[in-house]
């Protein structure tokens, strides 16, 4: 068979799937354009970003974290509302603790590392990962619902993404529809279930993992949720604001302005699938900085601020929670009591 051959006989196939390849690739490329523009631009003054940070008062570093522990405060309700929904009982202290060890791992791609929350579960209580691990699912379709109403909010004042936004919140309607379906989990266990003999174990898996999805993403569950995951992710919009203002910045809608771009930058971080977002986040920020006229400077320090005082405080601060009450003996890799 020659070439010409083998493309006739499929030309829909292979020919159609390097035109999408090639289209992915291309717009990686432009985004990764876009983003390292952005950064060169960004970093030509070191040293007087650096005296921004210094002049910085105490006062305001304060203002910044009670900020983003704002954020926490409403996610970990969430979390603990996600909890009593499925009628897993545990106490407040160990509630607190899986919470925020989990923050270990947000530098994890897409923050799926936060199944830490499962593992810690099944260690401590013996509870299956299959009827938790929902809740992370949960955790994020909502956040996310959140990020993309706070930046709907704010597309339309300052010109950017709009129909992007729109789409996106469609798919994720879509997704949560799907999900909350039993004929998608019929679909799962005919396709993938009873194809492969090797999974049959895991069906009853399956089962609990329906289960727990269509309560927790039920239309009474979103309508306490999102409005939450909209006010917690406003928080860390806030603390930008107060970034600013602690640098000077004078800007019309600022705190607009604020809230807009960490809620674009977070859902674009989180959809690059890269370790905390990591360079997709910070090349957002800045490009959106410029774009509505913050000097170089100001975004700079901002944009190393905002992820300074979200990012890495969450890590930090998820480390220390762990080691300080963790039991004796206890790791990653504890099995369940017996």
């Amino acid at each position: 068979m020659t070439l010409s051959e083998s493309t006739r006989l499929a030309p829909d196939g292979g020919s159609h799937f390097s035109r999408s390849a090639l289209l992915r690739l291309g717009l990686w490329l432009f985004m990764a354009l876009v983003i390292g523009a952005t950064l060169t631009a960004m970093l030509g003054d070191v040293g007087r970003v650096a005296g921004l940070v210094r002049s910085i008062s105490p006062f305001w570093f304060v203002a910044m974290i009670l900020a983003v522990c704002f954020n926490y405060g409403l996610r970990f309700l969430k979390w603990n509302y996600f909890l009593k929904r499925l009628g897993i009982k545990i106490t407040f202290g160990d509630s607190l603790w899986i919470f925020f060890s989990a923050f270990t791992m947000v530098l994890s791609p897409g923050k799926l590392g936060e199944l830490m929350k499962s593992v810690l579960l099944k260690s401590r209580y013996s509870i299956p990962v299959a009827r938790s691990a929902p809740i992370v699912l949960a955790e994020r379709v909502t956040d996310l619902l959140g990020l993309v109403a706070l930046s709907l909010i704010g597309s339309s004042r300052f010109a950017v993404g709009t129909g992007g936004l729109i789409v996106l919140g469609m798919l994720l309607g879509v997704g949560v529809v799907s999900i909350t379906r039993r004929g998608f989990w019929s679909f799962l266990d005919r396709s993938v279930l009873s194809r492969f003999k090797r999974l049959a174990s895991l069906r009853r898996s399956f089962q609990v993992l329906e289960e727990s999805s269509q309560n927790l993403l039920s239309l009474p569950s979103l309508l306490l949720t999102v409005p939450l995951s909209i006010l917690s992710w406003a928080g860390e919009g806030v603390a930008l604001f107060f970034i600013f203002r602690a640098l000077g910045v004078d800007l019309p809608e600022l705190l607009g302005v604020s809230v807009f771009s960490h809620a674009v930058s977070s859902i674009l971080g989180a959809l690059s699938f890269l370790p905390g977002g990591m360079g997709v986040t910070e090349g957002t920020l800045g490009g959106l900085f410029l774009y509505v006229g913050i000097g170089r400077e100001p975004a700079i320090a901002a944009t190393l601020l905002i992820r300074g005082v979200t990012l890495w405080f969450a890590v930090v601060l998820g480390t220390v929670v762990f080691l300080v009450w963790r039991r004796p003996g206890e790791t990653l890799s504890s099995q369940p009591a017996k």
